[in-house]
This record gives C-alpha cells, sequence and structure tokens, in this order.
C-alpha cells in the first residue's frame, strides 16, 4: 500500500476508535497518546496498545507493519510536547527508547502479553523501536 494511503487509512481508523474508546484492543490494553506535529504543530491522537512497567508504560512503534516509523515517534524524538490519556486519567510524557538488553526483556514481554509484534518485525526492514513514555511535570 502506498505511503499517503496508508497514512490516511490509518488516521480514519484512528478516530473511529478515538470516538469508540474502547480500553482494549485484541485483548491488549490500550492508551490514548497526544502528539503535537513535528513540522505542523497539529496535535494527533493515536490509540497504543501497551505494556505497564512500573511508572512506565511500554509502547512500540510498529506502525502497523508499515516499513516506516510511525509519526507519533518521530514527534517524541523531535521532543515536541505529548500527553497520554489511560483509563481516563491524562498525563503530560516523554518518550525514550529503549535499547541493549532490557529492550530485549521488554520485546519478550511485550511479544507474550500484549500482542504478535514479532510478525510485525518480520515484514520491515527497520528495527521497530521498544518506547518508554514516562510521565513528567507539566511543561
Amino acid at each position: 500500500m502506498r505511503r499517503r494511503a496508508f497514512v490516511l487509512l490509518n488516521r480514519t481508523v484512528n478516530a473511529v476508535v478515538r470516538r469508540v474508546r474502547p480500553r482494549r484492543f485484541r485483548g491488549a490494553r490500550l492508551l490514548y497518546l497526544t502528539t503535537t506535529g513535528r513540522t505542523t504543530g497539529t496535535a494527533r491522537t493515536t490509540p497504543l496498545a501497551y505494556l505497564p512497567d512500573g511508572d512506565r508504560w511500554i509502547v512500540v512503534a510498529s506502525n502497523g507493519g508499515a516499513d516506516w516509523e510511525p509519526g507519533w515517534w518521530l514527534n517524541l524524538r523531535a521532543g515536541t510536547s505529548a500527553t497520554i490519556e489511560v483509563d481516563g486519567v491524562r498525563a503530560p510524557v516523554v518518550g525514550t527508547e529503549v535499547t541493549g538488553p532490557e529492550r530485549d526483556v521488554l520485546w519478550r514481554r511485550l511479544n507474550d502479553e500484549v500482542l504478535d509484534y514479532a510478525a510485525y518485525q518480520a515484514k520491515v526492514s527497520r528495527r521497530i523501536a521498544v518506547v518508554a513514555l514516562t510521565a513528567t511535570a507539566d511543561r
């Protein structure tokens, strides 16, 4: 599927999911991440499956198995503001990529407890990022 069509389809699906506001998707818990576009300044909300990990929420920048980074991850890496909503509670967050042995442990847990991200990884040439969202003081 061409990238532009994929992005438009993804935004449409995300809009429907935001209206319905499910707390789970395919058995996985959902959070709603709102980032500010690094070039447009537009706020966009993306539903993401997550793994709770202490005071962090672990998400995967899989982009549905597309072979490019999702916009929300590019925005977080650029340092734009972000908030999450989990079970009706909002918090400002920062996102950092998890690497090394910690990534390996979390990757296994994500695949065992959340979704089959290994199937997405098998479809793409990039290494899919594992991202830790951590609450911050208001910016």
